[in-house]
Parts: C-alpha cells; sequence; structure tokens
C-alpha cells in the first residue's frame, strides 16, 4: 500500500513535469520576432484575368471558383484619403477591395503581400471601376463592404514592406476603360503642378471633397489631371503645394473622369519653382507712377509677371492654363499659322495685310496673340482669355485700361470671334463682371487685317481694392460664321489711374 503511494506520488510528480517542460518550451518570448516570409498560399491567377472575366458594367459577378490573387497593397486608410477599402496590385493591374471596419492599415499597411481567396466574393463596378466586395449592393449598386468576420476567411497576410516602384506615367497613357491596368495602381507623373486658379485652396474643400487639377508644363490645357482629395483626411485643410515636380498616387476613374489620389502629402513632390505652362506668374504691381505700361517685344522669354493666357474660361471661372504652341513662346509664329494655341506674333503696328512671314519674323515689335481651333473647348471657342492680374489697387482710383486687339489673319474668309473685358476681384474670383468697352464691340476675323485701339474706364468700380484684381480680355461665346477661325492678338497695354 505505501509503495502504491509512492509510486503514484512519482508518477504524478513526472508528469507535473512534463508538463512544465511541454509548456516553456511552447511558450513564444515577447523577445521573438514576428512570423516572416509568404504564408502557405499562393495565387493561381492574376488581377488582370481576374478582372477580365467582369464583362458587363452596371452588373455584378458571383466568384464560384476557388481563384486566388496576390498583390501588394498600393493604398489604405492611414490618412483618411481612403476609406472602408483597400487597392492591391500585381504585375498585370490593380483592383480595390471594399473591407468594412477602419484602421485597416494596421491590417493591410501599404506594402503587404495579401493573398485575395476570391471563392464566395463578388466583382462589381462603381462609376466604371471594377472593385470586389462580401456581397451585392441592391440599393446603390456594385459590391457590398467585405464584413469583418469574413476578412480573415478571404483575405491572407503576407510579409510587410514588400516594395512598389511607381510607374512614370502620361495623362495620355492613363484611359477610361475598365481594364486599364494602371488603375488602381501606384503610378508617378513628372514636370506637374497644380493649375494656377488652384494655389489658393486646400486640398479639400470646407465639408466636401476636393477636385483640384493638375497639370503638366507641356500642353497642360490637355496633359491634366482631377487630384481627389477626400475632407476626411489628416491633409484636407493644407493648402495645395505651390511649386513644380513630380506626383505619386494611385489612378482612378469615376466614368468618363480621370483622377488621381495621393495616399498622403509625402506623395506630391513639387519642390521646384512653377514652370512655364503659360509663361506666367505673381501679378503687376502698378506702382505710383501712372501710367503703367505694357508690351510683349520680349514675349520670347515668356510671358511678363501678372500675365496670364487661359482657356475654358467662365463668367464664373478665370479658366485654365491655356496651351501654347509648341510649348514655348520662343519660336515666333506667323500669322496665318493654324494650329492651336497661344503664340509670338508680329505686331499690326508697322506692318500691314501683305507682310511676309519673313518681316514678321524680323519685326522686334511683338504682340500675345492666340489662335482659336474647333475642338471642343479646349480649342478656345469660347474660353480663350488675356488675362492680367494686378497685386491690388490701393490708393488708387479712376481706374483705366487701353490695349490694341489686332486681328491679324488676312489669308482668307471665315469666322468672327466677339471679345469683351471683364474684371473679377479676389486671387480666385467667383464671378467675373463685364464693363462697357469704347469701342463697344470687339472682334477680330478671319480675312479682316486690324489694329483697334480699346479703351475703358472703371469709373469708381476699382478704387481702393486691397485683394488681387483679375482683367480679362476673353470670349465667352463661341465664333460665328463658318471656315477658320482668325488670329488675335492684343499689344500695348497700359492702367492708368488717378
Amino acid at each position: 500500500m505505501q509503495l502504491n503511494r509512492i509510486n503514484n506520488r512519482v508518477n504524478r510528480a513526472v508528469v507535473v513535469f512534463g508538463l512544465c517542460l511541454l509548456m516553456t518550451s511552447c511558450k513564444k518570448k515577447f523577445t521573438d520576432p514576428p512570423p516572416l516570409g509568404s504564408p502557405d498560399i499562393v495565387a493561381n491567377t492574376t488581377i488582370r484575368d481576374l478582372k477580365a472575366r467582369y464583362t458587363v458594367l452596371g452588373t455584378t459577378l458571383a466568384i464560384t471558383d476557388d481563384a486566388v490573387i496576390g498583390g501588394v497593397v498600393s493604398c489604405d486608410d492611414k490618412s483618411g484619403n481612403f476609406y472602408q477599402q483597400i487597392a492591391i496590385q500585381d504585375s498585370t493591374g490593380g483592383l480595390l477591395l471594399r473591407i468594412a471596419g477602419n484602421n485597416l492599415y494596421n491590417n493591410y499597411p501599404v506594402g503587404r503581400k495579401i493573398f485575395v481567396k476570391c471563392k464566395g466574393l463578388y466583382l462589381g463596378d462603381y462609376g466604371r471601376m471594377i472593385q470586389i466586395g462580401g456581397g451585392v449592393d441592391v440599393v446603390n449598386g456594385g459590391v457590398t463592404l467585405l464584413a469583418v468576420n469574413l476578412q480573415d476567411e478571404h483575405i491572407i497576410k503576407g510579409g510587410l514592406n514588400q516594395p512598389i516602384v511607381p510607374l512614370v506615367v502620361t495623362v495620355a497613357q492613363l484611359t477610361t476603360n475598365s481594364q486599364d491596368p494602371y488603375i488602381n495602381t501606384v503610378v508617378k507623373l513628372q514636370n506637374f503642378q497644380f493649375n494656377s486658379a488652384e494655389l489658393t485652396k486646400n486640398y479639400a474643400d470646407d465639408g466636401a471633397s476636393g477636385n483640384r487639377i493638375i497639370e503638366s508644363c507641356t500642353s497642360p490645357a490637355t496633359n491634366k489631371i482631377t487630384l481627389r482629395t477626400s475632407n476626411y483626411s489628416n491633409f484636407a485643410t493644407i493648402p495645395v503645394a505651390q511649386g513644380n515636380g513630380e506626383i505619386i498616387g494611385v489612378y482612378s476613374i469615376f466614368n468618363s473622369t480621370k483622377q488621381f489620389t495621393i495616399r498622403d502629402t509625402t506623395d506630391v513632390r513639387f519642390y521646384n519653382p512653377r514652370c512655364g505652362g503659360s509663361g506666367s506668374s505673381g501679378s503687376i504691381n502698378l506702382g505710383t507712377t501712372s501710367p503703367f505700361l505694357l508690351d510683349f517685344n520680349n514675349i520670347g522669354s515668356g510671358l511678363p509677371l501678372g500675365v496670364y493666357v487661359k482657356q475654358d474660361a467662365t463668367a464664373t471661372a478665370v479658366g485654365n492654363d491655356g496651351t501654347i504652341y509648341n510649348g514655348t513662346l520662343s519660336g515666333k509664329t506667323s500669322w496665318s499659322q493654324t494650329s492651336l494655341g497661344f503664340k509670338n506674333f508680329a505686331s499690326a503696328t508697322g506692318l500691314t495685310a501683305t507682310s511676309t512671314s519673313t518681316e514678321q519674323d524680323a519685326s522686334a515689335n511683338r504682340a500675345l496673340g492666340f489662335r482659336q481651333t474647333g475642338t471642343v473647348s479646349t480649342g478656345g471657342d469660347p474660353g480663350a482669355a488675356f488675362a492680367f492680374q494686378l497685386a491690388n489697387t490701393t490708393g488708387k482710383s479712376n481706374l483705366q485700361f487701353a490695349f490694341q486687339l489686332q486681328s491679324l489673319d488676312g489669308s482668307t474668309t471665315g469666322r468672327t470671334t466677339t471679345w469683351r473685358v471683364d474684371y473679377g476681384i479676389g486671387s480666385n474670383p467667383p464671378s467675373f463682371t463685364t464693363v462697357t468697352t469704347n469701342p463697344a464691340s470687339l472682334t477680330t476675323v478671319i480675312g479682316t487685317f486690324a489694329n483697334t485701339l480699346v479703351t475703358v474706364n472703371f469709373g469708381s468700380t476699382l478704387n481702393n481694392i486691397s485683394q488681387p484684381v483679375w482683367i480679362r480680355v476673353v470670349t465667352l461665346t463661341g465664333t460665328s460664321g463658318s471656315g477658320s477661325r482668325p488670329s488675335t492678338a492684343v499689344d500695348d497695354v497700359k492702367f492708368s489711374w488717378n
């Protein structure tokens, strides 16, 4: 009996000792590193091939096979500029994942490799952009969020800090085709800046998301894209970057609109001085002695400070920076040159309608000109403007404005452009007011060579304004007639005051 008690005690001691050894060997030390490497799963299809299954926009497609995609997270919700969604990309393209929850970056930060088990999920689209989610959204269309309790079942986490090298692209390479491989991938635009009309704004609006135009120095009227920023982002109230450089972001679409979204402001690397674009910046300081005179004889070196050329101008918008013919004003252009753009023309002063191209090039008297084309909106018909930004009119009264309006191309007959003079107050005026001119009707006509002195008396309207003042020579109605459009120029600008 005593022996049995001893044996039982020994046996219990052995069991306890063994359990202790087992617990000690299995317990994970806090100093142990987290698991590294890839999980026990591989992708059996690409993002491109999965998206290719989705062929009918506006519908949803259930994934019923054991498809698995893998990719690196390209954007997360850390800055608040993305919400309940992440994007992943592989070598073939990108895809947006709609996921329920907040602070997704804790599990799915940018640079993490993840694998998505697609069986039981759905493909759909929102504004033509393909997405993957947990179900069918019968109210709003597209797909619903993948519920929190299902995320570990479908999303397998891989290694962190996987490199993402942005592909350098141009806006022309980015399309609104739903299958575009650049959609939901990280890309880079070079030699870009914010449109001048955006420079007084923050990344987002008060209480609303912000749509800001960024544009290339080369053909800014066409090589531009919408930068979209959520008003919930942690940089929404930060003023936009003022310089020029490169910008990195995730490309997306909404119907026919191309969109660009940054992860945070470190993606904006506008560290260089603003480029020519329209060739101008700043404001005109009228000084203390009237009049202030402005000619364009040195236009080959760029536009004078405070002089802007605009397209897409309206009665409520100053317009976007205009297209410079061949990207620079350094080259002289003949009056009969028919390509779109603002140009370095010979002034009509001292020349005749029959002056040859050689005679025009030899003239030291230059004018700032524009040739309209029939391209919708960006062709300047309507919406072209010669714009002057005065820093202020502090201490000045009875402001007057004069210039030569020139109709230069007499080589053929065609359309008539009607111009007006208007003004707006502030860095980015909410509206413009048309003023009376002498002569009252301002037109340029192809087939007619003319050099007309135009004068404007603002009276007391612009007396002692402490804010910037915009004054424009602008066409806000389409050309009349048929045939080609005229070459129009302005020269010998004069501001005077009491």
